[in-house]
């Protein structure tokens, strides 16, 4: 189903570049549903659609230099618009240790070069890779098919990583915290998706 909208979203985007309304047609996922609709059928509030695009790329590339926000956040009073922006959290400092452990949940032991994926629009992994990310979500897919290895910061038994690993029959550990921060892009680690154990080499 979301191939088919992809699709649908996709040439709706084409016809809309071609009218001059946004400036590439992928631009149309940086649009809500009600908008594309709202444009189509003509009860659109706003009907610039290339500066709502722009508002929300500049958006887009201001979120991904905030810090994460704390594993627990407390909140009083109402919540407001713009909160997050106003939650900071301190980045763990690097761990010397040379071992580390999260939840193993999909077991098999592994050896091999550590990959450092941050965005998997724009970056990729060489088959026999270990995957290190901060979380993933099922557009992360195309790259799960050519690791050995999945090491995620956050997550549990049940989250996306964990159970695509176990499908895939590969070795994961979820719950590494610092991950990103601790293990460095190309570096030879070890991986125990049984015991949750990471180590470098």
């Amino acid at each position: 189903m979301f191939g088919r909208a992809r699709k649908l979203l996709r040439a709706v985007g084409h016809q809309f570049h071609a009218q001059g309304l946004i400036e590439t047609g992928d631009d149309i996922f940086y649009l809500t549903i009600a908008e594309v609709l709202g444009a189509i059928e003509g009860f659109a509030v706003d009907t610039d659609l290339a500066a709502l695009v722009r508002l929300r790329k500049a958006e887009a590339e201001s979120a991904t230099t905030r810090p994460d926000p704390g594993e627990r956040i407390l909140v009083r009073g109402g919540a407001v618009a713009g909160l997050q922006s106003q939650i900071t959290a301190t980045r763990r400092p690097v761990d010397p240790a040379l071992e580390r452990h999260g939840t193993g949940c999909s077991a098999g032991k592994i050896t091999a070069t550590a990959r450092v994926v941050r965005d998997p629009r724009s970056q990729g992994l060489q088959r026999g890779e270990i995957l290190v990310a901060r979380h993933t979500d099922p557009g992360w897919i195309a790259i799960f098919s050519n690791a050995s290895a999945i090491v995620v910061e956050r997550g549990s038994l049940l989250s996306h990583s964990a159970i695509v690993a176990r499908e895939l029959g590969i070795p994961c550990v979820v719950g590494l915290k610092g991950a990103m921060d601790w293990i460095e892009d190309g570096q030879m680690i070890e991986v125990d998706g049984a015991t949750g154990q990471v180590r470098k080499l």
